[in-house]
């Protein structure tokens, strides 16, 4: 049974209502009617059927600047988990129904770490959040690395993780959890934060390059994440460079566990200090343990680092001249690592940037930090509950249908 379609586009105006305050954070009636152009009365009706519900509060009206307070989320109407994990670590976020945070956590991962274990990290990480939470769970949003498959749930292929092929990440955590449960790429989860409240708020097109444990492309086109065919869009890692040892992917390039792999192999073919010696006796080595032996005077590692950002400003540049983005958001500890990598990044892609092009895009660090993925996946939740596309409402109506039908049954 399908919805009808007065009963679509009723519920399509509530949930833009809804979705516009979650954005904003807080709204006043009046900018909400004028910015989803909808009838000042009915705009009341409609946000007075929505406070009933309690999804909707009112603040002071003695606070507000136009005679009506504005209106915010109930945050105590339920809450929202994020998990984001990549190839050295996974994060966690808690969020209430306003999108605002309640708990966080990290949790690193061993290199060589079995897949298992990963499994069993993720999920712990997300029962210890899951278990703080003090409202409704409402959803759980998995952002993934890799290729993955959104529909079904799955991770294809992850190639910084050992044996991470056709890996099952929703039927796992459905063992665990009855709460609704989706799988979205961890890049696209992350650009879905900077979209909403970082720096690509206010952006209509922007790119979000993430160059963490590996690297991967958002892609926001206006306004709205572009996923691709098959949800494929932004697999930047594979990207070829011609280098002097042949062709080599973006990832063994650039991101933090290629980097510092290559660097080491590096090290074995070179002359051997006390600082690179040190470094091979480490047993689990961090970009951030290359970075100091560079810049305590290593001139070989020191070269590495120009090579790193060399790389990364090639990589910005081609970015730029095939996108013609307003900007590219940075995410990740790459960008950032070391001053002489940010510079040389910098320097690269001016070099290479269309001077047309070079005159309206610019490189911009993202504001949520290092949790932004966890966000992205939290946030997300909230707009699969309350879509604003007719293709999805009425999907829902029919699951919802099922499963009264189902409990009928039974």
């Amino acid at each position: 049974m399908h919805p009808r379609p007065r009963e679509t586009k009723l519920a399509i105006k509530k949930n833009g209502i809804l979705n516009e305050v979650f954005r904003s954070g807080s709204c006043q009636r009046f900018d909400l009617a004028r910015r989803l152009n909808i009838n000042a009365t009915m705009m009341g009706n409609y946000v007075e059927e929505l406070i009933s519900a309690g999804l909707l509060v009112e603040g002071d009206p003695a606070a507000a600047s136009r005679g009506r307070a504005p209106l915010h989320l109930n945050p105590q109407r339920g809450c929202f988990l994020g998990i984001d994990f990549e190839a050295l670590r996974a994060r966690g976020i808690l969020c209430d129904f306003a999108g605002e945070v309640l708990e966080r956590k990290e949790v690193s991962f061993r290199n060589n770490i079995s897949r298992e274990n990963v499994l069993n990290r993720i999920l712990k990480l997300a029962k210890e959040l899951a278990d703080r939470a003090d409202r409704p769970l409402l959803s759980i949003g998995i952002a993934a690395p890799g290729q993955v498959d959104c529909e079904s749930g799955r991770v294809l292929h992850y190639r910084l993780l050992s044996d991470f092929d056709q890996v099952p990440l929703r039927d796992r955590f459905e063992q665990a959890f009855e709460t609704a449960l989706f799988v979205e790429d961890n890049i696209r989860a992350l650009a879905y934060a900077e979209l909403l409240r970082g720096s690509g708020k206010g952006s209509r097109n922007f790119l979000c390059l993430a160059v963490r444990s590996g690297i991967g492309l958002g892609i926001v086109i206006d306004g709205k994440l572009y996923s691709g065919s098959n949800s494929m869009a932004g697999e930047v890692g594979y990207l070829v460079f011609n280098t002097t040892q042949g062709p080599q992917l973006a990832t063994d390039l650039v991101s933090a566990k290629g980097f510092v792999d290559s660097t080491l192999k590096l090290i074995n073919t070179q002359k051997m200090t006390t600082g690179r010696k040190q470094l091979l006796d480490k047993e689990e080595v961090t970009l951030a343990d290359i970075i100091s032996v560079a810049e305590a005077g290593d001139d070989v590692l020191l070269e590495q680092l120009k090579q790193l950002g060399k790389h990364l400003g090639m990589l910005t540049a081609n970015l730029a001249n095939l996108f013609a983005p307003e900007k590219i958001v940075l995410a990740g500890e790459v960008p950032n690592c070391s001053l002489v990598v940010r510079q040389q990044m910098e320097r690269t892609f001016r070099q290479y940037t269309l001077p047309q092009i070079l005159t309206t895009v610019y490189l911009e660090d993202g504001s949520l930090g290092g949790f932004a993925g966890a966000l992205g996946a939290a946030w997300m939740g909230f707009t699969r509950i309350f879509p604003v596309d007719e293709e999805t409402l009425i999907q829902q109506a029919k699951e919802k249908q099922q499963a009264k039908h189902l409990t009928t049954k039974v």
